[in-house]
């Protein structure tokens, strides 16, 4: 993939920066407990600073401890939160360069990519980090990549939310976390990486720049989605009890390209039995590259003539948050599966997905 001029500029310069951070908890600020031998977030923002090499250049860094939490056991409420959180010190520090949080690396996917719908066109970066091992024992990743994601909301060219971890910049709604502990946790599921930090901060095309706007705070949100994987021998009826539970969207990940039982344990009169319900039903794929494409095989095309939406190359985690907030602005069906089409920030590369950033 081509790349950009590298963006010149890193800690230390002339040039003076401000940064929010605003910790949510999870590894990176976790603790060792001696009663119950096990470790649990609570390392407060200021010591997380005082891991960080002395000196900061001319960074300023504001702080904002939102919650500790191990991300586990986040829910869509403290996406909200966090949404919240930004918007509020936005409003207050318009003079800000980027933000940070520092988030549990289990559920960082969820909540980047949330942050990515609820919040557009913000115009700078909103860096999603944390770490592997908790900042206080010496050999942690989490310093550095703290660090990291201070310098790329403070000089990185970018306007979006990314996540940046062990070098690397990843779009928030395309990445994945592939290694429980690695310090390589997570990848882009294509396109590459938004850009990667060694000497120089070194950016490639197809990311959203800085730019001069008027942010879009919406988040709204319905949370009653469900993420189901499909494997051999599911019966159908879990999707029907889905839905008698009181849930308004599912996302099915399903086999290759969509693939879904036709046969023995069929799938598509349910679907077709919960879609008429208003259940938006959505179908990824359990392949981490690659995308649903529900018009090549049999046993896919028969689930989007019941009515099925392609989730096209859009990650489940995406899918997932996206479809929880399309639903949070409505339940036709006909304008969710087009709001599901549309690329509003860079979470599919469809080439029938409809324009970058919402245009």
């Amino acid at each position: 993939m081509p790349i950009t001029q590298p963006l010149v500029k890193a800690l230390g310069q002339t040039e003076r920066a401000k940064v929010c951070l605003v910790t949510t908890g999870g590894t990176i600020s976790s603790v060792y407990d001696p009663q119950t031998e096990v470790l649990r977030p609570g390392m407060s923002v200021q010591t997380l600073l005082e891991s960080l090499p002395k000196g900061m250049g001319n960074v300023e860094v504001v702080q904002r401890e939102l919650f500790q939490l191990d991300s586990a056991n986040a829910q869509p409420h403290h996406w909200q939160e966090i949404a919240d959180a930004i918007k509020d010190v936005n409003e207050e520090m318009p003079d800000l360069d980027g933000i940070v949080v520092t988030h549990g690396t289990d559920t960082m996917v969820y909540s980047a990519a949330a942050i990515s719908f609820m919040i557009q066109n913000l115009g700078k970066p909103i860096v999603f980090t944390g770490s592997q091992i908790p900042a206080t024992i010496p050999w942690s990743d989490g310093p550095r990549n703290l660090l990291d994601s201070i310098r790329v909301a403070a000089f990185g060219d970018i306007g979006e939310t990314c996540i940046v971890f062990n070098g690397e910049v990843h779009r928030a709604t395309r990445a994945k976390k592939l290694r429980a502990n690695s310090y390589d946790a997570f990848d882009s599921m294509d396109p590459t990486p938004l850009g990667i930090l060694a000497r120089d901060i070194v950016l490639f095309e197809g990311r959203k720049i800085r730019h001069e706007s008027e942010p879009i705070f919406d988040t709204r949100l319905d949370d009653l989605v469900w993420l189901l994987k499909v494997f051999p021998g599911l019966p159908p009826g879990i999707l029907l009890r889905i839905a008698e539970l009181g849930y308004h969207g599912i996302v099915i990940e399903g086999f290759g390209s969509g693939n879904l039982p036709t046969q023995e344990n069929a799938l598509t009169e349910a679907i077709q039995s919960v879609v008429r319900k208003g259940c938006s039903v959505v179908i990824s794929s359990q392949c981490a590259f690659g995308q649903a494409d529900l018009s090549v095989y049999e046993v896919s095309r028969a689930a989007a003539d019941v009515g099925a939406i392609s989730a096209y190359d859009m990650t489940s985690e995406a899918a997932l948050v996206k479809l929880a907030w399309v639903l949070g602005h409505t339940s036709e069906a006909d304008e969710v599966e087009e709001m599901m089409a549309k690329d509003y920030v860079g979470e599919v590369s469809f080439s029938g997905a409809v324009g970058f950033g919402g245009t």
